[in-house]
């Protein structure tokens, strides 16, 4: 009986590395290119469901992704970054796609940064979510890209291609605003 399922090692020669698997793409080997793609989908997937918050919609995006990684991958300098860089096609393609459905839902149920928090209701969880939409679209990014895919300083600079000291401000500035969005509505209920 054959593999129903292909791990993101199966395929590939003994040894060979994603910078390796890079370099081939960037010279036009559309299999290194597919190999990738495997290694990566998992999280991309996740990222593009963060913004459409449904499962045909995050596979779409991953399709246009791959099919626009693809279409550009000769742009790619530096080999070694191809998960930033393609993730970034994927934020761009994400965006994209958000503002042609003319509404932007960035927030999974089952996020990290919930999951970490104590047990809130339901009610709260939706005003978490409300209050995040809610802030500038730079101040949303950074909040989605370090609570709900775990990405570090160093990696949503890269993504979001602006220094790390305005990512640190975006961040200070997001959860400030969050923390007083949230205030507000406690307040507004009593």
């Amino acid at each position: 009986m054959g593999n129903v399922l292909t791990l993101p090692w199966q395929g590939r020669k003994k040894g060979e590395s994603n910078i390796k698997l890079a370099k081939k793409a960037i010279k036009g080997d559309s299999k290194a290119f597919t190999e990738l793609m495997k290694v990566h989908k998992a999280s991309l997937y996740k990222i593009a469901y963060s913004y459409v918050k449904d499962e045909q919609k995050a596979l779409d995006i991953l399709q246009e992704t791959t099919y626009k990684g693809l279409l550009n991958i000769n742009k790619l300098s530096e080999p070694k970054f191809f998960k930033t860089w393609i993730t970034k096609v994927l934020i761009n393609v994400a965006i994209d796609y958000s503002k042609k459905e003319d509404k932007i839902v960035y927030i999974e149920e089952e996020a990290n940064i919930v999951e970490k928090a104590k047990e809130i209701s339901i009610e709260e969880k939706l005003d978490l979510y409300d209050a995040i939409d809610s802030l500038r679209e730079q101040y949303k990014m950074v909040i989605i890209l370090k609570y709900f895919n775990d990405m570090t300083i160093e990696e949503i600079s890269q993504n979001m291609d602006i220094p790390i000291n305005t990512v640190k401000s975006h961040m200070r500035r997001a959860k400030k605003q969050l923390k007083e969005i949230l205030m507000e509505g406690e307040i507004n209920e009593q």
